[in-house]
């Protein structure tokens, strides 16, 4: 079965879900679904009703909690999320960056109970609330803050969306290249469309001629939509252009249905 790392519950209307968890079960997938936080420019969907939703559909859907880090304190208990039903963590528009003293209990915390985490990097649409906090900054999501995280918590899965997008995509494959325990999507039509088969090749291939098999990075990236509940033909969208993406490179099967699912699969206790 297929796993969508990264789609998000921007709806509770039993109508949309209905149709989002159908789609799941047509193409024979699951989904790590999370809210989108709060932000402006989409419906902010607590935790705790992402957590119900996921449960009223257990067989496809895997809730991750957001961590609300846009204050500048932060007393969420991982404990307690992952005693109710949690898998997973996803993190974005921090207060500080990602790398921050603050953040790093939540990180050793997450490592202790396997909780990978998805992180926003890159780009961030500007919105009304920016006005009024006077953050986020991209400055803060950029790959390069996942480098001290990555470091002092080796065995946390950390998972970086949309590949540091346009802005930071070869940053991003560098880092690939330093961290076996990071990992990348390639979530959002504005990544998954807009990379070509030959940058991805270029983006993932060893540094150094022969310095390795030629396909050892790609087993770092992971399927990602960016799809919504309210927005469910972005899963499909995706896979296909991850299926033309590998396929035209030439990555072997086998490391293709890691990325497609696998690979996460094998992180779910």
């Amino acid at each position: 079965m297929r796993i969508d790392v990264h789609t998000h519950c921007d709806s509770i209307d039993p109508k949309e879900v209905r149709q989002f968890v159908e789609v799941c079960r047509q193409r024979r997938m699951k989904t790590c679904i999370f809210s989108v936080g709060p932000r402006s420019d989409h419906p902010y969907i607590p935790n705790e009703e992402v957590l119900s939703t996921a449960k009223k559909h257990h067989d496809v859907l895997i809730p991750f909690a957001i961590v609300d880090q846009t204050d500048k304190d932060n007393h969420l208990d991982i404990l307690a999320l992952r005693e109710a039903g949690f898998k997973g963590l996803k993190c974005t528009s921090p207060y500080y960056a990602y790398d921050h003293d603050l953040y790093m209990p939540i990180y050793e915390e997450a490592q202790k109970l396997k909780m990978p985490i998805v992180f926003h990097t890159g780009r961030y649409r500007a919105n009304p609330v920016d006005q009024l906090r006077q953050r986020p900054s991209i400055r803060n999501m950029q790959p390069l803050t996942l480098d001290r995280v990555a470091r002092s918590f080796p065995d946390l899965k950390i998972i970086m969306a949309h590949l540091g997008t346009s802005l930071f995509r070869r940053e991003a494959a560098d880092l690939l290249r330093l961290h076996p325990n990071l990992y990348a999507d390639l979530a959002g039509s504005g990544s998954w469309k807009a990379l070509s088969s030959d940058e991805l090749a270029q983006l993932l291939k060893p540094p150094v001629p022969g310095g390795g098999p030629e396909f050892r990075y790609f087993e770092q990236l992971l399927l990602g939509s960016d799809a919504y509940t309210s927005i469910p033909h972005l899963m499909e969208e995706s896979q296909g252009c991850y299926e033309n993406l590998l396929t035209s490179i030439g990555v072997p099967e086998s490391i293709q249905k890691k990325i497609m699912g696998d690979t996460v699969a094998s992180w779910m206790t």
